[in-house]
Formats: C-alpha cells, sequence, structure tokens
C-alpha cells in the first residue's frame, strides 16, 4: 500500500496526507517475556483500510483502562446515512465524462447503432448557439485535445477497429496530424477529397458546424453498413446563421437517423440536461438541502425542450413567487434570488469538470 507521505509528493504536496477515518479502539491485556502489557487494538475505516496495534508498558497491577467509543462526527455521519443518489450518474470529473461518453457509445454501436452523438458541452470554450467560443490563448488547442481524448477512450474500448478522426478543415487536421504522430488512429478533413474510406470501422467526426452539413450529408450516405458514425459536439444549428425552412428541414430529416449516446449540457444556466445509453434523458438542478449535489426533476423518453423544459425547471425550483418574494409575503428567496442560486451551483459544477 503506497504510504500517505509518498502519495502526497506525487500529488505535488510537500505535505503528508491525512485520511478522513472513523476508528474502532479495542482494549486487550497480552503477556511479553511474562510482563503483562496493555494493548489497544485498532480498526480504522478508510479508503483501503489499514488496522494497528499499539502495544503500551502496563502500570504495576493497574487495570485496562475503560475506553469510550468516540461518536462519529456529523459530516462522516450524514455522508454515510445519504446512500445512493440519483446524481451519482453525473460525472466527477471532466475526464470520467469522457470515458463514460466512450463506454456508453460503443455499448450502443455493439447494439447495432450506426448514427451516434456525443455532447460534452463545457461553458468556458462553448456556446450552444455560436458553438466554441476561444476566448483565452490555447482554449482552441485545448478543445482539439478534448476530442483527442474521447477518440483515445473510444480506440481502448475497440483496440482491433480501424477509427478515423475527421476535423473541420484541413489545416486543423494538417496541424493535429503533425502533433499526434502516435495517435492510433487515422485523422483526416471535412474539406478532403475523400474524408473516409471504406476500411474505416468507426469515424469520428469533431465540432461539425452549419456549413459543414452538405459533407456530413455525403459522408453519411456513402457509409456501409457496419461503419459507424460517431458527431462529437456537433452544432449543426445556429443562431448566428439564418436558414430557410428548406435547410431547417435537411437538418432535422439528417439527424433524426442519429441517437444521442452521451449528453452533458446546461440549459439556459438554470438546469442541466444530461443522458447516458441506454437510460432515460435527465433535468437535474441544484439540491437545496445537500450543497453541491443535485435533484433529478425529470425523466424523459425524448430530449426535453423549450417550454416543456422551462416548467421542469420552474416546478423543481418552486418558482411560484414573484421576484423579491413569495405570493404570501414570506422572507423565503423569490424568483430571481433561486435563480442566482442556482445558476452560480451549475456554473462550478460544470467548470469543475475541466479541471
Amino acid at each position: 500500500m503506497m504510504n500517505s507521505t509518498v502519495f502526497a509528493s506525487l500529488c505535488g504536496s510537500a505535505q503528508p496526507l491525512v485520511a478522513r477515518s472513523t476508528i474502532q479502539r479495542h482494549p486487550i491485556t497480552v503477556s511479553l517475556a511474562g510482563t503483562p502489557i496493555h494493548a489497544t487494538y485498532s480498526k480504522s475505516i478508510l479508503v483501503g483500510g489499514s488496522r494497528s496495534l499499539r502495544l503500551q508498558p502496563c502500570r504495576a497491577s493497574s487495570a485496562p483502562e475503560e475506553y469510550t467509543q468516540p461518536e462519529e462526527s456529523p459530516a462522516v455521519a450524514s455522508s454515510a446515512s445519504i446512500g445512493p443518489r440519483d446524481d451519482d450518474v453525473l460525472p466527477d470529473s471532466l475526464s470520467d465524462a469522457l470515458v463514460a461518453a466512450a463506454d456508453a457509445t460503443c455499448l450502443a454501436v455493439d447494439r447495432g447503432c450506426e448514427r451516434s452523438i456525443v455532447e460534452i458541452l463545457l461553458p468556458e470554450f462553448w456556446d450552444p448557439l455560436s458553438g466554441p467560443v476561444y476566448a483565452e490563448e490555447g482554449d482552441q488547442q485545448r478543445f482539439w485535445k478534448l476530442t483527442r481524448r474521447f477518440i483515445d477512450n473510444v480506440v481502448a474500448n475497440r483496440p482491433d477497429a480501424k477509427l478515423r478522426a475527421v476535423y473541420p478543415d484541413a489545416g486543423v487536421a494538417a496541424m493535429l496530424r503533425n502533433q499526434w504522430s502516435d495517435a492510433d488512429f487515422s485523422i483526416s478533413s471535412l474539406n478532403d477529397r475523400t474524408p473516409v474510406d471504406d476500411s474505416d470501422e468507426i469515424i469520428v467526426i469533431a465540432a461539425p458546424d452549419p456549413p459543414t452539413l452538405d459533407s456530413l450529408m455525403k459522408i453519411s450516405r456513402a457509409l456501409n453498413p457496419g461503419q459507424a458514425l460517431i458527431m462529437f459536439n456537433p452544432r449543426l444549428a445556429s443562431g448566428d446563421v439564418g436558414v430557410g425552412l428548406n435547410i431547417r428541414r435537411l437538418r432535422e430529416s439528417f439527424l433524426k437517423d442519429f441517437a444521442t449516446t452521451y449528453s452533458l449540457r446546461p440549459v439556459g444556466d438554470v438546469g442541466s440536461v444530461f443522458r447516458r445509453y441506454p437510460g432515460l434523458w435527465q433535468v437535474f438542478v441544484q439540491d437545496p438541502e445537500l450543497p453541491g449535489r443535485y435533484k433529478l426533476a425529470a425523466e424523459k423518453a425524448s430530449r426535453p425542450g423549450g417550454e416543456d423544459l422551462d416548467l421542469i425547471i420552474m416546478n423543481a425550483l418552486g418558482m411560484s413567487g414573484s421576484a423579491d418574494g413569495n405570493d404570501d409575503g414570506s422572507n423565503e428567496p423569490g424568483f430571481v434570488n433561486k435563480i442566482k442560486l442556482t445558476i452560480s451551483s451549475l456554473q462550478r459544477f460544470m467548470r469543475s469538470l475541466s479541471q
């Protein structure tokens, strides 16, 4: 077992880690070379639990001291009493989300789903309407690395499959091909004459946008049975791109053949919609009784949106009062305050995934 000092040094900390535990001690008496020795058997309950035997010389003719079991701390007792929760399905980190997304998508492929969508939309560099947002230097590279981590997880699930990653333009594809010479997958762009080969078994298209819709449809139509197409963080509907009714219908017709196998997406800054194949769509909001945890507001067979989603979130947060207070005149937080609290909590959760 790795001791706490070594583990701390690997984590970049100069101080030994102090594990939180629940300790049970049991006094016993043993004999060592004819000398009575009082001992305390200590059982520490923690991650990778340990046991220790502490020996202390006994005072002449003294009896073992009576030991009183310490009370369990409120935090430990509260944590232990929570048990399984609905929000346990939410990822603890970005790495967890990427692994879960790859697992769910590969499961769907195994079950015959040849068109999949994966959405892991972090508000720091992604806007649901305008798409990628690279506010800081290096954000674009960070986003491409995000796609690499997802694809690597797919490769880990299917090490014998031939996999191809397709990026929006030739410049990005050439740059990544040069940087990722160790990649276990092929790299091409939507601008290539033949972006996909007949021998490719899994094709991941990274962040396709509205101008690439025609290329996407051509690729999809040209695929053979058994070839799986995955769109990672697609943005085919955009508020800043004017499209006619025919284009919208064409897009909807194209997308109806796709199943969303993993989605972690903030909606309206006041809620989060989640799905992991083969589960239902779930809407989560902050749990007011347990800071840092989230309450399941609804489960749906299809993605909730529009007024239906607004109603789910408002009902879950009890938003029936006025802006400054409730209708009954009480001083409980009203609509505006609840909105602010929920936005703050959800933003912390989504940002924590990218740490």
